[in-house]
């Protein structure tokens, strides 16, 4: 019996042990959950305020992007500034989850683009289709009924997406900017009370292209050495989703001499690939 006295009042003590740390662990996610939700409070009042000011008062340079398949418009000009927020409800009461602020860089210019080679259309489409941008194509066929010639009419408005999202279990905001230095996705990472009134100040420069000490703020930017998680949304990765069977089929299908296929395909990329 004493043996068996010793088992339970180890249990119990494991037991115990075993509350005693599930307590201290969500009385940790609850004061991480309320230090984000501040601080996402504290951002979405400082974007409310700021989209309000840039929609009176148009402040932001133009902007310059590289369109593949077109070229270098430099004279976007940043308008309709929106911002808005995702929420979660516990026991009946919202949170924020998300911020989200929106604009568009618009210009005058017209852009259609031409492509003649049909693997090269569908890696258009595909490039246009990554980078958001809203897009009219018009294809013709040959005289096998066939598309092997299309022109994209694109919406003269590059959308532009910033996003503020909760990580409340290790209390921590993820920040990333869509199509905001040309065709991107730029993603940082900030401990929760990283986020303060300076830091604010200093993105909001970085937006309307004043001076600014923005990307070199963060321990996670800084421990990088100011490594941006940036994914080049151009016409490489839109490529690389582009199977080369499924390219040659495309093109084999709307040509018929195996030389002519050879140097729609890779004589093309050729040209595209000198171009730059």
């Amino acid at each position: 019996m004493a043996f068996l006295d010793e088992l339970k009042k180890e249990a119990e003590a494991l037991k115990e042990q075993e509350h005693n740390l599930t307590q201290a662990r969500a009385l940790e996610v609850t004061q991480s959950f309320l230090l984000v939700q501040s601080k996402l409070k504290m951002i979405l009042l400082y974007l409310q305020e700021l989209v309000n000011n840039l929609n009176m008062v148009p402040m932001a340079p133009t902007k310059t992007y590289y369109i593949d398949g077109f070229g270098t418009i430099d004279d976007f000009r940043p308008e309709k500034y929106v911002v808005n927020t995702d929420r979660i409800s516990i026991d009946q009461k919202e949170f924020i989850k998300i911020i989200l602020l929106r604009f568009a860089c618009k210009t005058e210019q017209e852009i259609v683009i031409e492509k003649n080679v049909p693997s090269m259309i569908e890696m258009q489409r595909q490039y246009l289709w990554q980078a958001n941008l809203k897009f009219q194509c018009t294809e013709f066929k040959n005289t096998k009924g066939l598309v092997d010639r299309a022109t994209f009419n694109v919406v003269n408005e590059i959308p532009v997406h910033i996003k503020f999202a909760a990580d409340f279990e290790q209390a921590r905001v993820f920040l990333s900017m869509k199509n905001f230095n040309g065709l991107t996705v730029n993603e940082f990472t900030y401990d929760a009370d990283e986020i303060d009134e300076n830091l604010l100040d200093e993105f909001a420069k970085y937006l309307v292209g004043k001076p600014s000490v923005f990307m070199g703020l963060g321990r996670h930017q800084q421990a990088l050495k100011q490594k941006v998680a940036a994914r080049r949304v151009s016409a490489e990765p839109a490529y690389a989703k582009l199977d080369s069977a499924h390219a040659a089929k495309l093109d084999t299908e709307a040509d018929g001499s195996p030389k002519e296929r050879k140097k729609g395909l890779f004589g093309s990329l050729k040209s595209l690939l000198s171009k730059e």
